[in-house]
């Protein structure tokens, strides 16, 4: 059997020490505070369990003209100091803000209403967006935070990462997104995280889809419902599409980048695939240690 190489830093921080992202097995990433082995099968865009995603973060940004936006995308815990999030999330038609200090990671959240025991709010530090990034293409950014996470904030793990994801596409993966999205075009956030199960497509399905407004490539990963019943919406980009490993344990295989807007009906969203970026997020964060 071959096992899935885990790519992440160790949750619990020592004093001043700030782990390079290396190759090896973490005792807690990709498992949830708590956890249902029924979970999976209950994800149609319905409300998900508190602690079930504990990698999920809410990225809030200070616009200096528009004031606070208390929740504006999606991110991920990929590493004790850093989350990862879309590119576009930073660079987009409203605002180009790759300004450290507009900018928080809210971990640990589950009801955004709430101010929750298990909810962590840290600066970001550094911003690095995808020196190639245009037009949703290298849709990919990473946020270091003012300070590790630790074994402190209970409410909290990474996700796991691996380079594995190389096999062809299986639509039968189990395969999760989570996100505060709009359930409607024109409707709110919602104030709890809510879960989908989203099955993978060929690169070819998004292609035929698109056509010629976005040129797809390795980068890019297919995936949602067809029926336009569910999908992405607004407010769940930079979130994680999370499948699921054969220990039971969830790893990082896409965050959310665009779609036909929300669950057009014929229409599969697109995701940043991970596996493609990993060199480059390897190389970000040791260099970032390095530096350090």
């Amino acid at each position: 059997m071959t096992l899935a190489l885990i790519l992440i830093g160790i949750l619990v921080q020592l004093s001043g020490y700030e782990p390079r992202l290396n190759f090896g097995s973490v005792k807690d990433c990709g498992v949830g505070i708590r956890y249902s082995h029924r979970q999976p099968r209950l994800i149609n865009g319905k409300e998900s369990i508190r602690g079930a995603w504990p990698w999920q973060v809410s990225l809030q940004v200070l616009h200096p003209r528009l004031g606070l936006m208390p929740h504006w995308c999606g991110a991920v815990l990929i590493h004790p100091s850093w989350v990862v999030t879309a590119a576009h999330c930073i660079h987009n038609d409203i605002f180009s803000l790759p300004i450290p200090e507009l900018w928080t990671a809210v971990l640990g959240d589950w009801d955004r209403t709430e101010e929750e025991k298990s909810e962590v709010r840290i600066p970001v530090e550094r911003i690095r967006v995808h020196e190639e990034f245009h037009n949703y293409h290298h849709d990919i950014a990473l946020l270091k935070l003012s300070r590790p996470t630790s074994a402190r904030d209970k409410g909290v793990r990474a996700v796991c990462l691996t380079d594995a994801d190389k096999r062809p596409v299986n639509p039968k993966q189990q395969c999760v997104a989570t996100g505060w999205g709009r359930v409607k075009p024109k409707g709110d956030l919602v104030s709890k995280l809510r879960q989908i199960r989203v099955p993978l497509h060929n690169i070819s399905v998004c292609r035929d889809k698109y056509g010629d407004s976005v040129e797809l490539h390795g980068g890019h990963l297919c995936g949602g419902q067809l029926d336009g019943f569910s999908g992405a919406c607004i407010g769940d980009s930079g979130g994680p599409l999370q499948c699921s490993l054969k220990d039971g344990r969830w790893y990082l295989a896409g965050i959310t980048s665009f779609g036909s807007g929300c669950a057009k009906s014929g229409y599969p969203d697109v995701y940043t695939k991970l596996s493609f970026y990993l060199p480059w997020i390897r190389k970000q964060i040791n260099r970032a240690v390095d530096e350090y």
